[in-house]
């Protein structure tokens, strides 16, 4: 167990961050090797990057997010009210946001009047990963997800910094013309092997992103979860594309970790923003296998009105039924006409019935 680890740490926090540093720079110097190769020397320099943690309720992540950050100079966007515990907990630039989204779009502000690219980092992001995979030099697309895992097994795995990450993406980024880029949302390598090594039109996760500064997209304030989903769609629907970078893997403990977004999310904040998403962007989010609370990101299955070839409706009271095909989706509404015509037919009929009673009879019927 290292001194950082122990109970007993009588360090001040900013010498425990500078040691945690050393040693994660060792723990990364693999990866980010093969980060610089992938880049092929053309990434820019840690400088030029605006990097922020949001994060809310959280001061003890300080030493060891920062531990991770070495030559990126971190901003801290906090939460009303919490920037003396941040400054406590070792963190040396701190300012305060607002909501998430708030918070979010502040980080982009600061970041768009420096005209540097905006890395926006969750305060529990636990691991990044580059998978090297010698596929990748002609990729073609697996036959399978065994196929995928198999491809993972011979890849070599290494640790990365989010210094050397955040180069990467932004580097993919370039060559693909995209003004936002991440990685893929979580730390399965043979599910990421199953997809290209830079996806266009595929979510990307909050949890660590990078923005260009041309970029005019920014986070929906009436969302308080599944930001992302959006802020994803606006960059699609704005830009043609993002860069979501397969081969980087993320894991992060939000669901777990205590404050942030754990304190509000429950199934009626799940469902209500879920409700916004679908709202805002017809057809695009489909279920999940994972729950009610879970949806996916399909771009291919936007309404006409975004763009896409197919006509999105609900047809089901409850919402839960959704119809993509332009042909069915027509046969519906036909029906639904047909019946309607047979509605106001009887309605019609009962009120020229009851215009020709005598007054006598009309009045017995009241």
């Amino acid at each position: 167990m290292s001194a950082s680890d122990s109970e007993e740490d009588t360090r001040s926090p900013a010498q425990r961050i500078k040691d945690g540093q050393e040693e994660f720079a060792e723990e990364t110097k693999a990866g980010d090797a093969l980060l610089k190769k992938a880049t092929k020397g053309e990434a820019r320099p840690l400088s030029d990057f605006f990097f922020c943690i949001i994060s809310a309720r959280r001061p003890g992540n300080v030493v060891k997010m920062e531990s991770t950050l070495k030559g990126c100079s971190p901003t801290w966007i906090v939460a009303a009210g919490d920037k003396k515990a941040y400054e406590e907990g070792g963190a040396t630039k701190v300012i305060e946001g607002g909501g998430l989204c708030a918070s979010r779009n502040k980080g982009l502000e600061l970041a768009k009047k420096l005209n540097k690219p905006c890395v926006q980092l969750s305060d529990d992001l636990k691991t990044i990963s580059f998978v090297s995979s010698k596929e990748d030099k002609n990729w073609t697309k697996p036959s399978s997800l065994s196929a995928a895992n198999v491809r993972a097994k011979s890849a070599q795995i290494e640790p990365v910094s989010p210094g050397a990450a955040a180069q990467y993406i932004d580097y993919q980024s370039k060559q693909t013309s995209s003004k936002l880029g991440g990685t893929y949302p979580c730390g399965n390598a043979g599910q990421g092997c199953a997809m290209a090594p830079v996806a266009a039109e595929h979510f990307v996760v909050g949890d660590f992103f990078v923005s260009q500064p041309s970029a005019t997209c920014r986070f929906d304030e009436e969302l308080t979860l599944k930001e992302d989903y959006d802020f994803t769609c606006q960059h699609i629907h704005l830009y043609g594309r993002v860069a979501r970078c397969n081969r980087l893997t993320l894991l992060a403990e939000h669901y777990v970790n205590e404050g942030g977004a754990v304190s509000i999310r429950n199934a009626t904040e799940e469902k209500k923003n879920i409700k916004r998403l679908r709202s805002k962007w017809p057809g695009v989010f489909l279920g999940s296998p994972r729950g009610d609370s879970e949806v996916r990101l399909i771009w291919d299955k936007r309404d006409v009105v975004l763009g896409g070839n197919r006509v999105f409706e609900t047809y089901d009271v409850r919402g839960k039924l959704t119809v993509y095909d332009k042909d069915e989706q027509k046969d519906i509404r036909r029906k639904r006409l047909a019946k309607g015509e047979k509605r106001l037919a009887e309605a019609h009929a009962s009120c020229l019935e009851e215009a020709l009673l005598p007054p006598a009879a009309k009045k017995a019927k009241k």
